[in-house]
């Protein structure tokens, strides 16, 4: 007999906990009491049945509502919260019920595995973007094309298994992030302006802004979504020109600096912002190509004049010029294929470690059919 809380954790008006195995309906009439003259068993497959919920044998009863799915299988409706599931759990466990988390219930329960893959990954998805990808595979996506190319291979035909295996090689790319937020950092020197830019991207005063150099001392996250994609903006401290071990920077701000530039090796995206006002065109190519560099305070500035860099954003927090300009920027970096390959996400997208297990599968299957690989012993 088997257990789990089936609604989300916190606040709620209701939570369901499951219960099943081999005779569930009998084993939880020894602790509910329906209001009425019949019992449990006595009721019909998709009851749903009022009563008393004893969790402890010389305590008062909790109402709550009983929905018997078949013989072996209920669901047991009670006030939101935690107290009480825990409390209708914990007595079930006193009486040898094992106690599972949602997926292994689901998995217990016999649900296909990219089902289950699918649901685990909607239960911490942010972005719309990345749900309804994930969404189309919960509903059969993605196992009805690996059962199209296992015919494709059935019918002799790996050319077309392996475009379009090689089509979701490319997906995955975009698939394994969904669940986890791109990490974009904005680096730059003090007052440089990347405070101010992440609070006019995140639309609320996220950073605190100041005139003061240095006001920036640790990295500070900011969970967006732009442009339908969930990430993170990760504030840093300003890098200085001069040596940063002189002219009165703390030890703080330094062991801000040097976390600064750890966070910049890691990052999906970094966006290098230069006050518009000070562009020294020597310092533009120091910069990677696949950086993203942010010219901010454009309303700052007189004549911007011409630089090395065409590919820059000029912005303002004040007038709002490029902020919109800058989001989509962001999003055509981490995300290409929206804009070089638009079908590719509104198809079929692999998106856990396993599915590409089985990518890789079936295309050493299709080696061995095409000959180009090691044939298996």
């Amino acid at each position: 007999m088997r257990t789990s809380l089936l609604t989300p954790m916190g606040r709620g008006a209701l939570s369901v906990v499951g219960v099943a195995g081999p005779g569930a309906v009998q084993f939880v009439s020894r602790l509910f009491s329906p209001r009425g003259a019949r019992t449990l068993p006595d009721r019909p497959d998709g009851a749903i049945v009022f009563g008393s919920w004893h969790s402890r044998v010389d305590g008062p009863g909790e109402d709550l509502v009983v929905v018997r799915r078949d013989a072996d299988t209920l669901e047991i409706h009670c006030h939101g919260g935690l107290a009480a599931a825990e409390a209708v759990m914990t007595s079930l466990e006193r009486l040898g019920v094992l106690r599972q988390t949602w997926p292994a219930w689901l998995r217990a329960g016999g649900m296909a595995e990219i089902e289950l893959e699918a649901r685990e990954a909607l239960a911490g998805i942010g972005g719309p973007k990345a749900a309804a990808i994930v969404a189309r595979q919960l509903a059969g996506g993605l196992q009805g094309e690996f059962d199209r190319i296992e015919g494709l291979l059935a019918a002799g035909d790996p050319t077309d298994a392996n475009a379009a295996l090689d089509r979701l090689v490319r997906a995955a790319r975009v698939g394994l992030r969904l669940t986890r937020p791109w990490r974009v950092v904005l680096s730059g020197s003090v007052n440089a302006g990347k405070s101010s830019i992440i609070n006019a991207l995140a639309g609320y005063a996220r950073s605190i802004v100041s005139p003061e150099p240095g006001t920036t001392r640790d990295l500070l996250e900011t969970r967006v979504v732009l442009n339908g994609w969930e990430m993170d903006l990760v504030d840093t401290a300003g890098l200085r020109e001069d040596d940063a071990t002189e002219g009165g920077v703390t030890g703080v701000e330094r062991a801000g600096i040097a976390r600064a530039a750890a966070a910049c090796e890691t990052a999906d995206l970094v966006l290098r912002v230069i006050d518009g006002r000070q562009i020294d065109e020597g310092h533009l190519t120091r910069f990677a190509n696949h950086d993203l560099l942010v010219f901010s305070k454009v309303d700052l500035t007189g004549d911007r004049g011409p630089t090395t860099r065409a590919d820059a954003i000029w912005t303002s927090v004040i007038t709002g010029e490029g902020i919109g300009e800058l989001a989509g920027e962001i999003v055509r970096r981490l995300v290409p294929e929206e804009t070089n390959e638009p079908g590719l996400l509104a198809d079929t997208v692999p998106f856990t470690d396993r599915q590409m297990k089985l990518v890789e599968d079936l295309r050493r299957t299709v080696a061995d059919v095409t000959g180009r690989g090691p044939r298996h012993a």
